[in-house]
Protein backbone atom coordinates (compact mmCIF):
# COMPACT_ATOMS: atom_id res chain seq x y z
CA UNK A 1 0.00 0.00 0.00
CA UNK A 2 2.76 2.38 0.85
CA UNK A 3 4.00 2.20 -2.86
CA UNK A 4 0.19 3.40 -3.94
CA UNK A 5 -0.24 5.83 -1.75
CA UNK A 6 3.24 7.76 -2.23
CA UNK A 7 1.89 7.91 -6.18
CA UNK A 8 -1.11 9.28 -4.96
CA UNK A 9 0.37 12.01 -2.11
CA UNK A 10 2.93 12.98 -5.19
CA UNK A 11 0.50 13.54 -8.12
CA UNK A 12 -1.43 15.59 -5.54
CA UNK A 13 1.44 17.75 -4.03
CA UNK A 14 2.10 17.74 -8.43
CA UNK A 15 -0.84 20.76 -7.74
CA UNK A 16 0.81 22.77 -4.90
CA UNK A 17 4.48 23.09 -6.55
CA UNK A 18 5.72 26.45 -7.38
CA UNK A 19 2.81 28.20 -5.83
CA UNK A 20 3.58 26.41 -1.70
CA UNK A 21 7.45 26.50 -0.39
CA UNK A 22 8.57 23.01 -0.38
CA UNK A 23 9.05 22.48 3.05
CA UNK A 24 5.61 22.87 4.19
CA UNK A 25 4.63 20.74 1.20
CA UNK A 26 6.88 18.14 2.16
CA UNK A 27 5.41 18.24 5.72
CA UNK A 28 1.69 18.01 3.85
CA UNK A 29 2.90 15.06 2.09
CA UNK A 30 4.07 12.95 4.53
CA UNK A 31 1.06 14.05 7.08
CA UNK A 32 -1.61 12.90 3.94
CA UNK A 33 0.10 9.77 2.92
CA UNK A 34 -0.23 8.70 6.84
CA UNK A 35 -3.97 9.77 6.98
CA UNK A 36 -4.11 7.78 3.55
CA UNK A 37 -2.94 4.12 5.10
CA UNK A 38 -5.28 4.40 8.06
CA UNK A 39 -7.91 4.95 6.02
CA UNK A 40 -7.34 2.17 3.37
CA UNK A 41 -6.16 -0.25 5.56
CA UNK A 42 -9.32 -1.78 6.80
CA UNK A 43 -10.30 -2.69 2.83
CA UNK A 44 -6.82 -2.81 1.70
CA UNK A 45 -6.67 -6.43 -0.54
CA UNK A 46 -3.87 -7.68 -3.00
CA UNK A 47 -6.22 -10.93 -3.67
CA UNK A 48 -8.96 -8.61 -4.27
CA UNK A 49 -7.82 -5.21 -5.88
CA UNK A 50 -11.49 -3.72 -6.33
CA UNK A 51 -12.52 -4.80 -2.79
CA UNK A 52 -13.45 -1.70 -0.89
CA UNK A 53 -12.74 0.62 -3.77
CA UNK A 54 -15.41 2.75 -2.38
CA UNK A 55 -13.82 3.69 0.96
CA UNK A 56 -10.43 4.80 -0.95
CA UNK A 57 -12.10 7.03 -2.90
CA UNK A 58 -10.62 10.82 -2.73
CA UNK A 59 -13.00 14.16 -3.44
CA UNK A 60 -11.14 16.86 -5.22
CA UNK A 61 -13.44 19.96 -5.01
CA UNK A 62 -16.04 17.64 -6.36
CA UNK A 63 -19.53 19.47 -6.12
CA UNK A 64 -21.86 19.36 -3.49
CA UNK A 65 -19.34 16.34 -2.08
CA UNK A 66 -17.00 19.35 -1.50
CA UNK A 67 -13.21 17.74 -0.64
CA UNK A 68 -12.05 15.07 1.63
CA UNK A 69 -11.75 16.10 4.95
CA UNK A 70 -7.58 14.73 4.89
CA UNK A 71 -6.76 17.83 2.71
CA UNK A 72 -7.93 20.65 5.32
CA UNK A 73 -6.85 18.37 8.51
CA UNK A 74 -3.39 17.55 6.82
CA UNK A 75 -2.83 20.97 5.42
CA UNK A 76 -3.66 22.48 9.07
CA UNK A 77 -0.73 19.89 9.97
CA UNK A 78 1.67 21.36 8.33
CA UNK A 79 1.19 24.98 8.80
CA UNK A 80 -0.60 26.13 5.68
CA UNK A 81 -4.12 27.12 5.23
CA UNK A 82 -6.54 25.00 4.18
CA UNK A 83 -8.24 27.31 1.60
CA UNK A 84 -5.19 28.13 -0.37
CA UNK A 85 -4.47 24.69 -0.46
CA UNK A 86 -8.17 23.86 -1.67
CA UNK A 87 -7.98 26.31 -4.12
CA UNK A 88 -5.06 24.70 -6.01
CA UNK A 89 -6.42 21.49 -6.69
CA UNK A 90 -8.72 20.99 -9.87
CA UNK A 91 -12.39 20.34 -9.69
CA UNK A 92 -14.92 17.31 -10.07
CA UNK A 93 -12.19 15.21 -9.74
CA UNK A 94 -12.45 11.86 -7.67
CA UNK A 95 -9.14 9.57 -7.03
CA UNK A 96 -8.97 5.70 -6.72
CA UNK A 97 -6.62 3.79 -5.05
CA UNK A 98 -5.91 0.01 -5.59
CA UNK A 99 -3.55 -2.09 -5.26
CA UNK A 100 -1.22 -2.02 -7.98
CA UNK A 101 -3.52 0.58 -9.60
CA UNK A 102 -4.13 4.45 -8.94
CA UNK A 103 -6.29 6.78 -11.27
CA UNK A 104 -8.44 9.32 -11.32
CA UNK A 105 -12.29 9.80 -12.74
CA UNK A 106 -13.33 13.33 -13.81
CA UNK A 107 -17.05 14.41 -13.66
CA UNK A 108 -19.78 11.33 -13.53
CA UNK A 109 -19.18 8.81 -15.75
CA UNK A 110 -15.88 10.24 -16.67
CA UNK A 111 -13.26 8.10 -18.42
CA UNK A 112 -10.66 6.14 -15.79
CA UNK A 113 -7.37 8.07 -16.37
CA UNK A 114 -4.29 6.42 -14.90
CA UNK A 115 -1.63 8.22 -11.93
CA UNK A 116 0.16 5.05 -11.40
CA UNK A 117 -0.09 1.11 -11.95
CA UNK A 118 2.47 -1.80 -11.20
CA UNK A 119 2.52 -4.88 -9.02
CA UNK A 120 0.90 -5.71 -6.84
CA UNK A 121 3.46 -6.50 -4.51
CA UNK A 122 5.43 -3.19 -5.18
CA UNK A 123 5.97 -2.43 -1.50
CA UNK A 124 8.83 -4.87 -1.53
CA UNK A 125 10.90 -2.92 -3.50
CA UNK A 126 9.88 0.24 -2.00
CA UNK A 127 11.89 3.79 -2.87
CA UNK A 128 11.43 7.51 -1.14
CA UNK A 129 10.89 9.02 -4.89
CA UNK A 130 7.82 8.29 -6.74
CA UNK A 131 7.89 5.89 -9.55
CA UNK A 132 8.52 8.77 -12.71
CA UNK A 133 11.71 9.97 -11.31
CA UNK A 134 13.45 6.23 -11.07
CA UNK A 135 11.70 5.66 -15.03
CA UNK A 136 12.27 9.00 -16.63
CA UNK A 137 15.75 7.83 -17.43
CA UNK A 138 14.85 4.67 -18.86
CA UNK A 139 14.26 3.95 -22.56
CA UNK A 140 12.03 1.07 -21.44
CA UNK A 141 9.92 3.30 -19.32
CA UNK A 142 6.07 3.28 -20.59
CA UNK A 143 4.76 6.66 -21.89
CA UNK A 144 1.12 5.68 -20.46
CA UNK A 145 1.73 4.24 -17.37
CA UNK A 146 1.55 7.59 -15.78
CA UNK A 147 -0.88 10.86 -16.56
CA UNK A 148 -0.12 13.56 -13.74
CA UNK A 149 2.95 11.75 -11.57
CA UNK A 150 5.19 10.93 -14.89
CA UNK A 151 6.49 14.55 -14.63
CA UNK A 152 4.33 15.36 -17.96
CA UNK A 153 3.84 19.40 -18.05
CA UNK A 154 0.24 18.95 -18.67
CA UNK A 155 -2.31 17.88 -16.01
CA UNK A 156 -5.83 17.39 -15.72
CA UNK A 157 -7.36 21.11 -14.12
CA UNK A 158 -3.87 22.59 -13.40
CA UNK A 159 -3.74 26.22 -13.10
CA UNK A 160 -1.72 27.88 -15.67
CA UNK A 161 1.51 28.77 -13.66
CA UNK A 162 2.46 32.48 -12.86
CA UNK A 163 5.53 32.43 -14.56
CA UNK A 164 6.63 32.49 -18.06
CA UNK A 165 9.97 31.40 -17.75
CA UNK A 166 10.56 27.74 -19.59
CA UNK A 167 13.60 26.78 -17.20
CA UNK A 168 11.30 27.84 -14.26
CA UNK A 169 8.01 25.97 -15.24
CA UNK A 170 10.63 22.50 -16.05
CA UNK A 171 12.11 22.89 -12.82
CA UNK A 172 8.41 23.03 -11.15
CA UNK A 173 6.86 20.06 -13.35
CA UNK A 174 9.85 17.87 -12.03
CA UNK A 175 9.61 18.52 -8.68
CA UNK A 176 8.56 15.31 -5.99
CA UNK A 177 8.37 14.54 -2.35
CA UNK A 178 10.48 12.08 -1.28
CA UNK A 179 8.71 10.17 1.10
CA UNK A 180 10.75 7.80 4.00
CA UNK A 181 9.60 5.37 5.70
CA UNK A 182 10.24 4.69 9.53
CA UNK A 183 9.60 2.12 12.16
CA UNK A 184 6.16 3.07 14.17
CA UNK A 185 7.07 2.66 17.71
CA UNK A 186 4.80 5.43 18.72
CA UNK A 187 2.07 3.74 21.38
CA UNK A 188 -0.34 6.60 20.68
CA UNK A 189 -0.07 6.86 17.14
CA UNK A 190 -2.91 7.65 14.95
CA UNK A 191 -1.57 4.52 13.31
CA UNK A 192 -1.07 2.28 16.07
CA UNK A 193 -3.87 0.31 15.90
CA UNK A 194 -2.76 -1.28 12.25
CA UNK A 195 1.10 -1.45 13.44
CA UNK A 196 1.29 -4.98 13.07
CA UNK A 197 -0.20 -4.63 9.28
CA UNK A 198 0.90 -1.66 8.72
CA UNK A 199 4.13 -1.31 10.64
CA UNK A 200 5.49 2.06 8.95
CA UNK A 201 5.09 5.35 8.75
CA UNK A 202 5.56 7.90 6.13
CA UNK A 203 8.34 11.15 6.84
CA UNK A 204 9.24 14.02 4.99
CA UNK A 205 13.07 13.19 3.71
CA UNK A 206 14.74 15.90 1.53
CA UNK A 207 17.83 15.25 0.41
CA UNK A 208 19.17 18.15 2.08
CA UNK A 209 19.01 16.62 5.43
CA UNK A 210 20.52 14.27 7.80
CA UNK A 211 19.28 12.96 10.93
CA UNK A 212 22.74 12.47 13.83
CA UNK A 213 22.45 10.86 17.13
CA UNK A 214 24.57 11.81 19.50
CA UNK A 215 27.72 10.08 19.16
CA UNK A 216 27.68 11.15 15.60
CA UNK A 217 26.60 14.56 16.12
CA UNK A 218 30.10 14.39 18.46
CA UNK A 219 32.33 13.67 15.07
CA UNK A 220 30.87 16.67 13.35
CA UNK A 221 31.50 20.30 13.01
CA UNK A 222 28.61 21.45 14.75
CA UNK A 223 26.26 18.81 13.01
CA UNK A 224 27.40 19.81 9.63
CA UNK A 225 28.30 17.09 6.84
CA UNK A 226 31.80 17.25 7.80
CA UNK A 227 33.97 15.40 10.28
CA UNK A 228 36.28 17.50 13.15
CA UNK A 229 38.98 17.45 12.54
CA UNK A 230 40.98 14.68 14.36
CA UNK A 231 43.29 16.60 17.58
CA UNK A 232 46.12 14.70 18.00
CA UNK A 233 46.27 14.29 13.83
CA UNK A 234 46.36 18.40 14.24
CA UNK A 235 49.17 18.28 16.99
CA UNK A 236 51.17 16.10 14.80
CA UNK A 237 51.07 18.04 11.69
CA UNK A 238 51.89 21.03 13.57
CA UNK A 239 55.09 19.43 15.27
CA UNK A 240 56.59 17.92 11.69
CA UNK A 241 55.96 21.42 10.35
CA UNK A 242 57.90 23.18 13.13
CA UNK A 243 60.70 20.48 12.71
CA UNK A 244 60.76 21.22 9.03
CA UNK A 245 60.75 24.87 9.35
CA UNK A 246 63.91 24.54 12.07
CA UNK A 247 65.93 22.06 9.86
CA UNK A 248 65.14 24.29 6.84
CA UNK A 249 68.86 25.52 4.71
CA UNK A 250 67.24 28.85 5.13
CA UNK A 251 66.75 28.79 8.29
CA UNK A 252 69.86 30.33 10.46
CA UNK A 253 70.74 31.92 13.57
CA UNK A 254 71.62 35.68 14.37
CA UNK A 255 75.40 36.16 13.95
CA UNK A 256 76.95 36.52 17.35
Amino acid sequence: MYTEVRELVNFVCRYLFGRIPRRPTGIFAAELGNFLVAQFSSSWNISNPQHGEAERMIFMNYGSEGSSKCFASCAHEAGLNPDEVLSLFPSHVRIFANPGHVYLRAMDGGMNLPIWKGELNSDETYQSMPEHIVRSASSCAETVSNLGAAGKPVMFGKKAFPCNDPAVNELVNTMFVPLGLERNDQINSNLSHIQEKFPFVFSFKPSSSQTYTGVEFSQTRFGSSKSRPDLQTMLNIKQLSSQHATSSPSFSSSPA
